[in-house]
């Protein structure tokens, strides 16, 4: 639009007795145009509106946290309806995955040039190890491209029918991950997939629905577990340089020693990583460095701690898993989509027990028949966790046992007496 004809026309309006609101209740642009004598008001009332609508968010949001602690409280197993006669166990999808031909910088060369200089000029005794530890790094890195590939869809809705087989419990997952990778189709640029962090209680099988994104996308993953004792603070951006035991983190060995500039990275259990005191005594919470990470403009140029090394970090699909919210920062939340992973019904389980079983075997490297009929009934109960538990001694012993597909006997051998009604195995 011509800007002078635009203020032609406020001006005329001004002259009139009208004056402009912005969308937040004062001067801005994309506003409304109302009289002068009733500007007051109307401000006011607008940000009434403005305030009633962040507390009914808020509200909102306090109602899905008690639904997530109770749902965190429940026990892991899911009731398998037996009158339901007209069941029928569905087909699981197939579909493949391409790469946009199209390759992204990914690793900076100033500062690959930069450190070799440094570590060839280098002469100190005392560091001679890290020197060459870094002379191999730079020599590794020297001998390959420092682009990268971006993973997507061959046939994003065939993936997204996929994803619904795999999380049909989870419909938001797959209407928050259609559009951007549509966008990317259509354009031909990397999807821009924000953060994700799956809330729910344990067993729902949020960290398969995660590794299972890197499927779909044709992409490679990395799992970094923030449980045991919230240590993975340095996992993910490397230990300081001064540092006896320095090493790489995470980002930079996932973006340098892989395909792919969009690979997946789960955060599992992010809900109990845990503060840690650091050696001046100051107490340092591991998430608080995921921070920068999270936000396009930062990881953009994402420095690694003991390379001294940037790297592209914008492009990572990253999937966060907890039981809870609770403990985590507002700040830390305002960067993640969060969304709520609830208990499936029969026939969710059912879809569920298959996808598991499947990627167990495809893991496994054998070659074994989706589970059907009494099989998949049977492992349809149990949690994910456990599910992929007895898979992977059944399918062991269906494979000794030269079985085209798992059968009730070869899970009796495996895990012993079948109960003749179904327990928890945790």
């Amino acid at each position: 639009m011509d800007n002078s004809v635009s203020e032609n026309s406020t001006h005329r309006l001004h002259s009139a007795g009208y004056t402009k609101i912005g969308a937040e209740g004062y001067r801005g642009e994309g506003g409304l145009f109302v009289p002068l004598l009733q500007e007051k008001v109307l401000t006011v009332l607008l940000l009434e509106c403005r305030e009633a609508n962040s507390k009914a968010a808020i509200a909102a949001q306090e109602v899905a946290k008690m639904e997530i602690l109770q749902a965190s409280q429940e026990n892991d197993l899911l009731t398998m309806p037996q009158d339901d006669e007209n069941f029928e166990f569905p087909e699981p999808v197939a579909f493949e995955s391409f790469e946009i031909e199209r390759l992204v910088p990914c690793i900076s060369e100033e500062d690959v040039n930069a450190q070799k200089i440094a570590t060839e000029g280098n002469l100190k005794f005392n560091e001679r190890d890290r020197n060459n530890a870094m002379k191999a790094l730079i020599k590794d890195l020297l001998t390959r491209p420092l682009t990268r590939k971006i993973g997507m869809p061959h046939d994003i809705e065939m993936a997204m029918e996929a994803l619904s087989q795999a999380a049909p419990h989870v419909p938001e997952l797959v209407k928050f991950l259609r559009i951007p990778l549509l966008v990317a189709q259509a354009t031909g640029a990397p999807p821009m997939i924000r953060p994700m962090l799956l809330v729910g209680g344990p067993g729902l099988g949020k960290t398969h629905l995660a590794m299972k994104l890197a499927s779909v996308l044709g992409v490679s993953s990395h799992l970094v577990n923030y449980a045991p004792a919230g240590s993975a603070g340095n996992s993910l951006s490397g230990a300081d340089k001064s540092w006896g035991n320095s090493t790489t983190g995470a980002v930079f060995d996932t973006l340098t020693q892989g395909e792919f500039a969009n690979p997946v990275i789960v955060l599992e259990e992010i809900d109990k990583a845990a503060s840690s005191s650091s050696s001046n005594g100051v107490d340092r919470n591991p998430v608080n460095e995921l921070l920068g990470l999270l936000e396009h403009s930062t990881a953009k140029e994402h420095r690694d701690r003991c390379a001294e090394i940037r790297v592209d970090a914008r492009h990572i699909v990253w999937v966060a898993t907890a039981n809870s919210l609770e403990g985590l920062s507002a700040p830390l939340l305002s960067r993640f989509q969060v969304i709520l992973v609830g208990r499936p019904d029969a026939r969710a389980a059912v879809l569920i027990a298959s996808s598991v079983a499947q990627a167990v075997t495809l893991q496994m490297g054998a070659c074994l028949k989706p589970p059907s009929g009494e099989v998949l009934q049977f492992l349809a109960p149990y949690s994910a966790r456990v599910v992929r538990r007895i898979w992977m001694d059944a399918a062991g012993q269906a494979v000794v046992n030269r079985h085209e597909e798992v059968t009730m006997g070869d899970i009796e051998q495996s895990i012993g007496v079948i109960p003749k009604s179904t327990v928890r195995l945790h």
